[in-house]
């Protein structure tokens, strides 16, 4: 909490250039944390933990608005041309919107979570969800619906600001900032976002995210960790091939590719056997990559095209390519015959995340 106190006056101070922004805010930011409490972020990724929800959405919020400061939005006369005057009256309105659609971003996920109290169910819509534990007085389950897609919680976002705003917030940002940070909520997570205020809220979420991730992922019990550990212990047992025609494993010059999704699968029977589950494919290759165990391309892929010699020449496959400190054992570094695999260039990768 003393670090969310911090955060929320380093927000304050940034809203404070116009009072009433300043003002709008703290009202806000105390609606914001009834309406989250101390619900998770994730539910094995970044910010899981009790409050990661609304830390997260701080970050994310205080991020938005120091990038927001090199920055100046525009606004056009009828014409077309550059309205100056006007650009510069409503700078501190188009700050707010930016800073409601940073620090809402992420409440669509208020939906995909199941959070019981007995026979009760809380719903967002009906009332803050610190509202529904004082009111029911009985121990809280929180879980998280099998359903749920990713990223798809970012169209949802817009259901529950419509809760936490009030007719001044919306009176002070104008209907064409309110109808931008409408339009920002629901493109936020996606590839290919819609605005410049979308790119600039999607940036610092990444950074919360890239934050977060490493100490997640030094935690020896994470998901992250555990699966390392588990491709270390398949390789050591002969169950992973290494550089060999049609193996799971590549080592040349410092990296090292494992293939997907056969590697995966491997290391997810492996794991369930201890009665431990990892996260569907995509969410893991995310937190390997904001945990910076591998290796992107330009658009945040990390699963990679990869080169390989075949027993009947090249063979094209799909694979992570990680530094090999990080995932080859040691001892097994000498004994492995030599072999090259080639990374095809980002304009001839696919979209493999899914798999």
């Amino acid at each position: 909490m003393a670090a969310a106190d911090e955060m929320t006056e380093r927000i304050l101070y940034r809203l404070s250039l116009d009072t009433q922004a300043r003002s709008l805010a703290e009202r806000l930011l105390t609606r914001f944390r009834k309406m989250v409490g101390d619900l998770p972020a994730s539910a094995e990724h970044h910010h899981s933990g009790p409050g990661g929800l609304y830390q997260h959405s701080l970050e994310v919020g205080l991020r938005a608005l120091e990038e927001f400061e090199g920055n100046m939005i525009m606004e056009r006369k009828p014409d077309g041309s550059v309205d100056s005057f006007r650009s510069a009256r409503n700078r501190p309105r188009w700050q707010y919107a930016s800073f409601i659609s940073a620090l809402c971003h992420d409440l669509g996920k208020l939906f995909e979570m199941d959070v019981q109290a007995a026979d009760q169910t809380w719903c967002p819509l009906d009332l803050p969800y610190a509202d529904f534990v004082g009111r029911t007085r009985k121990p809280i389950t929180v879980s998280w619906r099998p359903e749920r897609e990713h990223g798809a919680h970012a169209g949802l976002s817009s259901l529950v600001v419509a809760h936490l705003m009030t007719g001044e917030d919306v009176k002070y940002m104008g209907l064409s900032r309110l109808l931008y940070a409408t339009e920002t909520l629901s493109a936020s997570h996606s590839r290919t976002h819609g605005n410049p205020l979308a790119r600039m809220v999607s940036m610092a979420d990444q950074a919360s995210v890239e934050q977060a991730q490493p100490s997640v992922a030094a935690n020896p019990d994470s998901k992250v960790a555990l699966f390392i550990r588990t491709l270390q212990d398949l390789m050591n047992s002969g169950e992973m091939g290494i550089n060999i025609p049609g193996g799971q494993v590549y080592v040349a010059d410092g990296r090292t590719a494992i293939v997907v999704p056969i590697a995966v699968s491997l290391a997810r029977d492996r794991l369930q056997t201890r009665k431990i589950v990892l996260p569907p494919n995509v969410h893991l290759y995310n937190m390997l990559r904001n945990a910076r165990l591998v290796e992107a391309d330009d658009a945040g892929r990390c699963v990679r095209k990869i080169k390989v010699p075949g027993k009947q020449g090249t063979v094209s496959l799909s694979a992570l390519i990680f530094p090999t400190e990080k995932v080859v054992p040691k001892p097994l570094l000498p004994t492995l015959p030599p072999i090259q695999f080639e990374i095809q260039p980002d304009s001839e990768s696919e979209a493999v995340e899914e798999e």
